[in-house]
């Protein structure tokens, strides 16, 4: 297996001679059932002479919190933006008017959202 220098797993394989591991360091590790769960996606190291789950620094797992929280805004937008309409037009039934209302409290939840100590909130049902 190849690593990068921040010990994250980037190439997997059982013929080393199949890796270009320029800028990467090569390990050979014991073929055994907890090595063979890690794959490449970048959820896993190497660190300690242990094949590990990756551990994300707290920048990293702030710009995780916000690439998710930006996801789900985007998604509660596009609801809203339909209910908007049908209430606009003199359209919406009175679910729709209910369902307005629970997805726009959710995406102002949702903006308040801290990075540092993320606690979601329930997503209102489609």
């Amino acid at each position: 297996m190849a690593y990068d220098e921040n010990n994250i797993i980037v190439a997997i394989t059982r013929d080393a001679s199949t890796l270009n591991p320029a800028g990467l360091s090569v390990v050979e590790v014991a073929d055994i059932t907890a090595n063979r769960r890690a794959d490449d996606s970048g959820q896993w190291m190497y660190l300690d002479g242990q094949v590990r789950k990756r551990e994300y620094s707290s920048e990293e797992v702030n710009r995780q919190t916000e690439q998710r929280k930006a996801t789900l805004l985007s998604e509660a937008d596009a609801i809203i933006r339909l209910l908007e309409r049908s209430v606009r037009l003199n359209m919406a039934t009175e679910e729709e008017r209910t369902r307005l209302s629970a997805w726009e409290r959710y995406s102002v939840l949702l903006s308040r959202v801290d990075s540092a100590n993320p606690e979601w909130p329930q997503k209102p049902e489609q």
